[in-house]
């Protein structure tokens, strides 16, 4: 199996993950585009191919995107979300390959004394404080009040994670309004507000975000 380049690997060789798949009991699934993929209350999920969106509804039945997973995203109930929130759901974007591996292996002592173990725990923490941090500035995001505030908020964290005025979105304008928790036709009509004020510049899922008034 090739190796899959993710964070939860950091520091691990070639060769001892070619181990590792024997020694944490590891499978690989595929799931094809739009089914709907479980979330593993025991397990780690590893995006090995193709992208995943970690979703949840409201009793409206209205969906929110809360984070898009491509090559190397990691999911999982011991990851901070809970398995027990029906709410919660994965959908496979598009055709996709996720490796899983046991949780009770990677925390438990190995008996071979593997060198990785440690480093991939060591990495399995860094990943939930990460998540933690992730859904902090996603619930920042949806607490603006308007659709151009929450736009604006998104825009300017991407803006400055990438440390520049351009940027990609990480997908498509109708998942980004899933992800904002907006009405779509509302949010598009916002979109092309902003581009007339001169606020941003958009060509498809490429944009400029140039100066607008503080949040």
């Amino acid at each position: 199996m090739d190796t899959i380049s993710t964070s939860l690997f950091d520091g691990v060789t070639q060769e001892e993950y070619a181990r590792m798949t024997e020694c944490f009991k590891t499978t690989l699934k595929s799931h094809r585009k739009g089914e709907e993929v479980a979330m593993p209350s025991n397990r780690v999920g590893v995006v090995h191919r193709g992208k995943i969106s970690v979703m949840k509804t409201d009793e409206s039945g209205v969906r929110t995107i809360f984070e898009q997973l491509s090559e190397g995203g990691v999911f999982g109930a011991m990851l901070g979300i809970a398995d027990a929130d029906a709410n919660f759901f994965l959908v496979a974007e598009e055709d996709c390959e996720v490796l899983y591996v046991d949780y009770d292996h990677i925390m438990k002592r190995c008996p071979n004394a593997c060198t990785y173990h440690s480093t991939i725990v060591r990495n399995l923490v860094r990943l939930m404080a990460e998540k933690t941090q992730a859904l902090s500035e996603h619930l920042e995001i949806l607490s603006r009040r308007t659709t151009r505030d929450k736009l604006l908020a998104y825009f300017r964290l991407l803006a400055a994670k990438n440390r520049s005025p351009y940027f990609t979105l990480p997908f498509s304008q109708t998942s980004l309004a899933d992800y904002i928790c907006v009405d779509r036709s509302a949010m598009l009509r916002e979109l092309a507000a902003m581009r007339r004020e001169g606020i941003v510049e958009i060509d498809r899922r490429n944009i400029k975000l140039n100066r607008a008034r503080p949040l």
